[in-house]
């Protein structure tokens, strides 16, 4: 049975467990104010532990719960790759480098681009099967996929979702885009350990990293996207979407 004075302290730290607010910095923008929005998620990309205040997660390292990228027969680069225990480091160094949309009719098209200088990279645990060019591959480990100096574009619209307390924005016709410069694979344990096979196919992936790039760019940014969409959908479900702005 609690004691009595045990029960003030419960309810004085329940009182002092600060509750998230709406940010007071950076002050919300005006409608449709590209610049302004530009800064803004600049402010938020930079904050690599997040901030619960608009239900935003850790963004650097980010981590996703799942990553699928399948590519099918038809392809010269029929693989399956699963990417799991996985953290995205490199994403609190991107710049916002154009805004488009965002007015007062969240029902528009909004788009935002992104240039991440430097690497981006997913760590974690892999499985891989299928065939690359000419070549088969399979094998399970730890690997490392970087993208060097990356823009990544999202576009969407919104839907209306009408709550007691406003009307908040759901994102339809999600789109993500991923552009490199170049991509660095490694994957360590392929062919169940074959250290030479598995350094020469490593080799391979990353003189031909352009044509294989050519083959999966709509799998991973459907993958990818995938992630985006979860994370950004989750912020516009913390206020409604008026809130996010100032008139």
């Amino acid at each position: 049975m609690l004691t009595l004075s045990f029960k003030c302290l419960l309810i004085g730290l329940l009182c002092l467990y600060p509750k998230a607010e709406f940010p007071n910095e950076p002050k919300p923008c005006k409608y449709g104010d590209s610049e302004c929005i530009k800064e803004a998620t600049n402010y938020f990309l930079h904050k690599k532990e997040g901030d619960n205040s608009i239900n935003l997660p850790p963004v650097d390292p980010l981590l996703p719960t799942k990553i699928q990228i399948s590519q099918g027969a038809d392809s010269p680069v029929n693989i399956d790759i699963a990417l799991t225990n996985s953290k995205i480091v490199g994403l609190s160094k991107a710049l916002t480098t154009k805004v488009k949309g965002f007015g007062k009719d969240l029902t528009q098209k909004h788009s935002v681009s992104v240039k991440v200088p430097g690497p981006l990279s997913i760590i974690g645990d892999y499985v891989i099967s299928g065939k690359v060019l000419i070549l088969p591959i399979q094998g399970e480990g730890k690997s490392n996929i970087t993208f060097v100096d990356v823009t990544i574009t999202v576009d969407f619209t919104g839907t209306p979702v009408e709550k007691d307390d406003g009307t908040y924005m759901k994102l339809e016709n999600f789109h993500l885009h991923v552009e490199p410069k170049f991509i660095i694979y490694k994957f360590d344990n392929l062919f169940n350990g074959d250290k030479a096979l598995g350094d020469n196919m490593n080799k391979f992936l990353n003189e031909n990293w352009k044509e294989i790039n050519n083959e999966l760019r709509d799998s991973i940014d459907v993958a990818f996207g995938a992630v985006a969409k979860d994370i950004i959908n989750h912020v516009y479900t913390k206020y409604p979407y008026a809130k996010y702005f100032n008139e």
